[in-house]
This record gives structure tokens, C-alpha cells and sequence, in this order.
């Protein structure tokens, strides 16, 4: 089993992971944070296209500088096909969601990535916005391959078909907009 997260958190104040317990998978929401948090927090099953597969909505209590383990339901753990399903928590902002693969990325049946992109100049760069057409593992634009001086906001986002993602690239110079949105500088897991 594995686990994700669509944007880097490691910092945030709240947080919410998917982790294996019990010969199950459990939802930890960590609050480190000096106030209790409450939040309904959504958990789904989901088959790689975004197709639902079971689905409940857990409450959380966290005290303030604590964390609490829920087990997830059975339904929720087990999939019928762990190489093409996934599991999404969500429970908005500031926790944003987790993501849960039940299988190694090599043994995923990932769909061939499709995507379209905007690229818009602002003020000391580009803005890219990535709107998913499949699911996007790990997505990450590198745009210092373009300009070794190009440096961007974001990295290792997952989006489930239908979802966007904006990047903002800073660089000395504006660079070439297809090449920032087509491979080796716009990549992820399925890329192929």
C-alpha cells in the first residue's frame, strides 16, 4: 500500500494521512495547531477515471497539539481492483486532503496522461495552469531544463481527472511556452 499527498505539507499546522493499522487503513489527522479542530472530513474510493467506489463522511475532534486516529470501514480499505482504485480524504481547507494508492506506482495501471495547459506571463514569469483530463501523479513542472535560473512554486501534485493546478515559474527571461508544457519539463509518474 501507499500513500500521497497533493501538495507538499509537511509544515502545515493541520494535517491529514491515510495509514495502514490493524490489517486495515486508518485516517490521522494531526493538529498542531493551539486550537481544536473540528471538521467533517469526506473519504472516497475512487477508480482511476474518478468513477466512485464507496464513500462515507467521518467527524473529526482534535484537540489542540494532539492527533486522532479514525479506522476506515471496510468498504473504504479494501478495493476490487487495488491497481487501478485510489482512496481521497478531504476535509478543505486549512487540511487539505490526502490520497491513498493501494499499490506501488510500477504496478498501478495508470492511464496515459492527458492534460491541457494555460501559460500566462505575470510580473517576473509565467503562470502555468494544468487542468487534468486523466489522473496526474506527481505532477511537477521543471523549468530550470528551459533556464538554469528558473525556479516554481509548486511540486508533486496529484489531480484526479477534471482538476486543475497552477504553477508560477520565476526566470530572468519569459520561456518558450510549449516547451514548458510538454516533456522533460512538464512531467509526471504516467507520463509516458
Amino acid at each position: 500500500m501507499r500513500r500521497s499527498w497533493t501538495r507538499c505539507r509537511a509544515y502545515a499546522d493541520r494535517l491529514l494521512t491515510v495509514q495502514p493499522r490493524d490489517g486495515g487503513l486508518a485516517l490521522v489527522a494531526v493538529n498542531d495547531d493551539g486550537s481544536p479542530w473540528r471538521a467533517a472530513v469526506s473519504v472516497t474510493r475512487l477508480t482511476l477515471a474518478g468513477q466512485p467506489r464507496a464513500k462515507t463522511t467521518l467527524e473529526l475532534a482534535v484537540p489542540a497539539y494532539d492527533s486522532v486516529t479514525l479506522a476506515l470501514p471496510a468498504e473504504l480499505a479494501r478495493p476490487d481492483d487495488a491497481r487501478a482504485e485510489l482512496l481521497v480524504a478531504e476535509a478543505g481547507e486549512p487540511a487539505g486532503r490526502a490520497l491513498w494508492f493501494f499499490a506501488e506506482d510500477r504496478d498501478v495501471r495508470w492511464p496515459a496522461a492527458r492534460w491541457e495547459v494555460l501559460v500566462e506571463p505575470v510580473d517576473g514569469g509565467q503562470r502555468v495552469r494544468v487542468t487534468a483530463a486523466t489522473v496526474l501523479r506527481d505532477l511537477s513542472l521543471f523549468p530550470d531544463r528551459l533556464d538554469p535560473a528558473a525556479t516554481v512554486d509548486e511540486a508533486l501534485v496529484t489531480l484526479l481527472p477534471g482538476e486543475s493546478a497552477t504553477f508560477t515559474v520565476r526566470s530572468p527571461a519569459p520561456l518558450d511556452p510549449m516547451a514548458l508544457t510538454t516533456c522533460p519539463v512538464l512531467r509526471c509518474v504516467n507520463d509516458r
